[in-house]
């Protein structure tokens, strides 16, 4: 059981709008100052010299990225119908037939694959992860193995 001293009941009792200004500057403040996530799970940042590694965070986000990402977090949309656009709108400046956003490399690869062994069958798309008759074996390099 946690026991309650001085220190953690005073900085309780600054979160509270009232007494806020009588023992610390409170949430407001608090919030204004930005947090050093890495400090505070003790996660030492390095210097990356080697590109765009996913063991290095794969690559930092530009300014412009950022900012769009800032933009969104105030709005609810459905989340297939922005996928959907954010598709159709990549596939229109690659003047191609489609394209997606994957939630990273190993999903790329992955829905990369199962295109590969489907086709355009609707048949097949419709059966994975059941592979049963269709082409399922891929080979990789060994260079591009890694655990």
């Amino acid at each position: 059981m946690r026991m309650t001293n001085r220190r953690s009941f005073l900085s309780r009792l600054s979160g509270v709008p009232v007494f806020g200004p009588l023992f610390g500057a409170g949430p407001a403040a608090a919030a204004a100052k930005e947090r050093d996530f890495l400090h505070e799970l003790g996660v030492r940042p390095i210097i990356n010299g080697a590109g765009v590694y996913t063991m290095f965070t794969g690559s930092l986000m530009r300014p412009e990225v950022v900012k769009a990402i800032a933009s969104m977090s105030h709005t609810f949309v459905r989340l297939t119908e922005l996928h959907d656009a954010v598709g159709m709108r990549i596939a229109e400046l690659l003047g191609c037939e489609a394209a997606m956003v994957p939630s990273g490399a190993a999903a790329a690869l992955t829905v990369g694959t199962a295109a590969c062994i489907t086709g355009k069958n609707p048949e097949l798309i419709q059966r994975i992860p059941d592979t049963t008759g269709m082409k399922n074996e891929v080979l990789v390099q060994k260079t591009h193995r890694f655990p």
